[in-house]
């Protein structure tokens, strides 16, 4: 007998779950299910903030993002306000901060915007992540998987405005229903990585 549902239907569906919480299990699942396969739970630890749950090997290496990641005096005067005690606090407010820049410079501030952010050393693991993702060899030192609602950046190579790019493709792909064309996602990209220091 055949225990598979319908052509068409998730098993979600076929257990009688409504449409937008499969569409929510179906967005949700598959970005995780692919991170933890890719990365392997026991390698990496994870931390949370507001808009991204955060990947990395170890504490240097969030350390190291950490000082990389330099916002310039105006940002910088913004984390200052806040109470923070350890480096994770920091690099957590640090990426919220950079989101909602970017989501003001954009002018696009989508709901519920979750993504997942690999802190990976060099820029060679960023293009062997790459590699395994898509089968292509590249020299990237981060970029934004749409399908897995992820960016993976090399610590050895983050600054702010690389992030804020990645952060900017984010954005654009949660913002819009349909996908804009390749070009316009990269000219907002782009705008954002340009005005996150105005």
């Amino acid at each position: 007998m055949n225990n598979l549902p319908p052509t068409g239907q998730t098993v979600l569906g076929a257990v009688g779950l409504p449409p937008e919480v499969v569409r929510c299990f179906q967005s949700m699942a598959a970005p995780v299910l692919v991170l933890v396969l890719l990365l392997g739970s026991a390698d990496f630890s994870s931390a949370a903030s507001r808009y991204a749950t955060i990947f990395c090997k170890d504490s240097e290496l969030l350390v190291e993002f950490n000082e990389n990641l330099y916002l310039g005096r105006n940002l910088s005067r913004m984390i200052k306000r806040k109470n923070l005690i350890t480096v994770q606090d920091e690099v957590e407010a640090k990426i919220d901060l950079i989101v909602e820049k970017v989501e003001v410079v954009l002018d696009m501030f989508p709901e519920n915007l979750h993504f997942n952010l690999v802190l990976l050393p060099t820029a060679k693991d960023v293009s062997r992540f790459y590699k395994k993702n898509y089968g292509k060899s590249v020299n990237h030192i981060a970029y934004y998987s749409l399908t897995q609602k992820t960016i993976y950046i090399s610590v050895d190579d983050t600054k702010l405005k690389v992030l804020a790019h990645e952060i900017g493709h984010m954005i654009v792909d949660n913002f819009f229903q349909v996908r804009p064309p390749y070009t316009i996602h990269e000219l907002m990209a782009q705008f954002a990585e340009k005005h996150v220091t105005d």
